[in-house]
């Protein structure tokens, strides 16, 4: 049992150096900036949100985040995968300039309703599908969504 200990303790002495003098990192996919723009229509979305779902065997939770005029940028420590398969979904809301009583609000003031506008084809039943470049540490993907929810290519460099 002894010998068991010791060679493990050795063998995480040997990772420690390697680590601290070469550098080294454990072997596997590793989480990347991800930027670009997302277009409905030809013009810039106003406001969403990007969804990336790891798919055929891609490790790691899903990702994504807040579109602003045009524009995301999902930070490396919450990034995707460098060479993953993601699933991309793209929602965005609009007021519908309909009210509806607030049952929370002592005052019962009403809340205004919002509708997804984007196609389902981009979000719930999106077949969106992107697989990211390997061993890069930085991705721009424009997402360019046609008004009428056609299928679009999406090519990540």
């Amino acid at each position: 049992m002894a010998v068991r200990t010791k060679r493990a303790g050795r063998l995480a002495s040997g990772f420690a150096v390697c680590a601290v003098v070469f550098g080294c990192t454990p072997a596997g996919p590793s989480p990347v900036r991800m930027q670009g723009d997302v277009t409905f229509g030809g013009q810039p979305l106003t406001n969403g949100t990007i969804i990336l779902t790891p798919v055929e065997g891609t490790p790691g939770p899903s990702t994504g985040g807040g579109v602003t005029d045009g524009r995301y940028d999902i930070p490396a420590d919450k990034g995707p995968v460098s060479g993953g398969t993601y699933r991309v979904e793209v929602t965005a809301l609009r007021k519908t300039g309909k009210a509806i009583p607030n049952m929370f609000d002592a005052d019962k003031k009403p809340v205004e309703l919002s509708e997804q506008y984007l196609p389902a084809a981009y979000n719930t039943q999106s077949a969106l599908k992107v697989t990211l470049p390997p061993s890069t540490s930085r991705i721009h993907l424009d997402i360019p969504l046609a008004s009428d929810g056609s299928a679009v290519t999406l090519s990540p460099r």
